[in-house]
């Protein structure tokens, strides 16, 4: 994969308008992947481009530029945070709703996230409340008696905590089960 060329600027302290032409080229062409047009969007506001500009010179809406801009930013982030090249890889080629949804984490819970996401096939939907899951952990002072720092045990808390809340047997089973396909260590699907 590579990277959209970094802001290359004349003496007028103005981006190079030949680059912004390619740049767009490659975004209205949908050349590269997500990823790529993601720091490409990013780049082009940067030099002024507004989202609805970008939007009528590529076809890429304004929503979806946020999104592909911050999932590529959390994307990035993944590899700083020592995400497996499986996870990497995939991540690289679909994927940027749910990397968007993990942009609330640290780097280093984003890379556990995604990696956690990607063994569970996590859709779009679930992925807020994986997200929400694990940033709510984190904010404990001290880890719960059975549960490990793993975001699948963060999960699994979570799920405990509501199928404790809940009397309707059949909801309570729901939660149970979604610990149980998240617990990461032997102690937390005991609990």
């Amino acid at each position: 994969m590579t990277d959209f060329p970094s802001p290359i600027q004349n003496t007028e302290n103005q981006p190079d308008p030949e680059l912004v032409q390619e740049l767009l080229q490659k975004l209205r062409q949908k050349e590269g992947n997500w990823v790529e047009w993601g720091q490409g969007c990013a780049y082009l506001q940067k030099v002024g481009y507004n989202p609805q500009d970008i939007f009528e010179a590529t076809g890429f809406e304004p929503i979806q530029q946020n999104q592909i801009i911050v999932g590529s930013q959390v994307y990035n982030s993944l590899k700083k945070g020592g995400a497996p090249q499986e996870v990497q890889s995939y991540y690289s080629q679909r994927g940027s709703d749910i990397l968007y949804e993990l942009r609330l984490l640290t780097e280093e819970e984003r890379a556990s996230a995604a990696e956690l996401t990607f063994e569970h096939k996590v859709d779009a939907d679930e992925v807020k409340e994986v997200a929400r899951a694990i940033k709510d952990f984190s904010r404990l002072r001290h880890l719960p008696e059975g549960f490990s720092a793993h975001p699948g045990d963060a999960v699994a808390y979570q799920t405990w905590k509501q199928a404790r809340q809940k009397s309707d047997l059949q909801l309570r089973s729901r939660f149970i089960a979604k610990g149980l396909k998240f617990a990461h260590t032997e102690a937390a699907r005991k609990k």
